[in-house]
């Protein structure tokens, strides 16, 4: 019995090497041949050999795989292109009347993020976006036929920092942009392994005063990937 459990483990080991590495300097056992201690520490030997060999193999295969222990690591020196789109509409409402109107706003672009050592970073950032006040009574003639405001804009190259600061705590990365004040930060999730960064989501905001209401609903997306090291 013993002799058919060992047997069954070491195939099963060698199976599984198979996949990875070849294993060299394996006798196989003969029919009716008796074992010898050398012969069978020859085996594990090369047995062990072989797995010895595939450590970087099984650590490279971790780490595509999300088993990362060090992303704050990854992400020092990196430089990230970043992808975005959003935007917002508004629904404003005048408490002293019947007066309702809408504001829409899109945008989006691109951005290359560089985060240094020194956990500052720099960015070359590029958008375009458009705003819409939809309220009817904007320049309407004697025909009732009005005007919407549009206000078009578009960012090429921009550049700032370095400054701002950046920090990393599990998948999370913190970003304060440079030239925004403490208590402005956003907040990434990191995949696993560093490689894609991801901000988004959706809210909305109610505020009423004295004067009316203002009803805001925001979505915004951004996906970033690693693009290179310093």
């Amino acid at each position: 019995m013993k002799k058919i459990i060992l047997t069954g483990l070491t195939a099963a080991v060698l199976s599984a090497n198979a996949m990875a590495s070849e294993v060299t300097g394996y006798t196989a056992p003969q029919s009716g041949q008796a074992a010898t201690a050398a012969g069978v520490d020859a085996n594990f030997q090369a047995l062990i050999t072989a797995i010895n060999d595939n450590n970087q193999r099984i650590a490279a295969l971790e780490a595509a795989s999300g088993e990362v222990t060090d992303l704050n690591a990854i992400v020092s020196g990196a430089t990230y292109q970043v992808f975005f789109s959003g935007g917002y509409i508004n629904n404003s409402s005048d408490s002293q009347s019947t007066f309702r109107s809408s504001q829409l706003e899109r945008f989006g672009g691109n951005t290359l993020i560089t985060f240094h050592a020194n956990n500052t970073l720099s960015e070359t950032f590029n958008e375009v976006g458009r705003f819409i006040d939809l309220e009817r009574e904007h320049s309407c003639d004697q025909f009732n036929n009005c005007e919407h405001y549009s206000e078009t804009w578009e960012d090429v190259d921009q550049t700032s920092g370095p400054g701002g600061s950046w920090s990393v705590s599990g998948q999370t990365l913190t970003v304060l942009w440079p030239g925004d004040a403490p208590g402005d930060e956003e907040e990434f999730l990191l995949s696993a392994n560093g490689s894609i960064l991801i901000l988004g989501g959706g809210g909305r905001n109610v505020e009423t005063d004295q004067f009316g209401t203002q009803d805001q609903v925001e979505t915004f997306l951004a996906v970033g990937t690693k693009l290179s090291a310093q």
